[in-house]
């Protein structure tokens, strides 16, 4: 078993819920258990990743962009069949995802057309960061640049629009990512909620970086053991439900 290289916001988020959910899934390599909330998040992020990488929209005509966006998610959900049949759920549940999906990604594209004057600037999408000094990577959705104003967006697809201990976790790392690549932190980050159309904005500070560079120091120094007991459970158990088990005597 190899030691992670580089953490990333959702394996430090992992760690600080669960070591040994991290163990698990990060120094044994157990393959988590799909679902539908993670089909849903990978086909919408690769449909608006396109959709403003390939900055198809026009001002002047907005149905025909929510069309191609449409198009855009109808084409990464298909590709996610395999794994939807795998999840033996209900169709009609399969179905209202669907949906809700189409539906939030359509009043995207009208808050998105809408603030054309700010959003017509093209973004760079899906910016992958690495920081050797501080061992960590991260995937950040889009980056804009407003006359040297740098503005980091993040989309979530969940249900609720409150700022988690997880997002502040990813918050700061995107900071400390820009920042180590870039020579100059961010500006401002900000979290599109897309269900619920809610746009957070945070302006970044110094602490919010140097918060960011001891977190990531000190989950390194965690996780350079792969010894099992250095990880001890704190979900009770419900960790292990998470995983694809070869054999049910995974020790506790």
């Amino acid at each position: 078993m190899a030691i992670k290289k580089y953490h990333s916001p959702t394996s430090i988020n992992t760690y600080l819920r669960c070591p040994r959910k991290y163990y698990l899934k990060y120094i044994m390599g157990l393959k988590e258990k799909p679902n539908i909330y993670l089909v849903r998040g990978i086909a919408v992020h690769e449909a608006l990743a396109k959709f403003k990488t390939q900055c198809f929209f026009n001002i002047s005509d907005p149905e025909r962009s929510a069309m191609y966006l449409k198009a855009l998610f109808q084409d990464a959900w298909a590709k996610q069949n395999s794994t939807i049949k795998k999840l033996n759920l209900d169709p009609k549940v399969i179905t209202k995802f669907y949906d809700d999906s189409i539906d939030m990604l359509m009043r995207w594209s009208v808050r998105f057309i809408t603030k054309a004057s700010m959003e017509s600037k093209k973004p760079k999408t899906e910016v992958k960061l690495f920081s050797r000094k501080h061992h960590v990577m991260g995937i950040i959705d889009a980056v804009y640049d407003f006359n040297g104003t740098a503005v980091l967006i993040d989309y979530k697809t969940s249900k609720h629009d409150e700022i988690t201990n997880d997002i502040r976790v990813q918050m700061g790392i995107y900071a400390l990512l820009y920042q180590d690549n870039a020579g100059k932190k961010p500006d401002v980050i900000g979290i599109d909620f897309l269900k619920t159309g809610a746009r957070k904005l945070f302006k970044v500070s110094d602490r919010m970086v140097e918060s960011a560079k001891k977190l990531c120091c000190e989950i390194t120094i965690k996780t350079s053991s792969e010894n099992i007991a250095d990880y001890p459970c704190r979900c009770g158990g419900w960790c292990q439900k998470d995983f694809v088990l070869e054999n049910e005597n995974t020790p506790n």
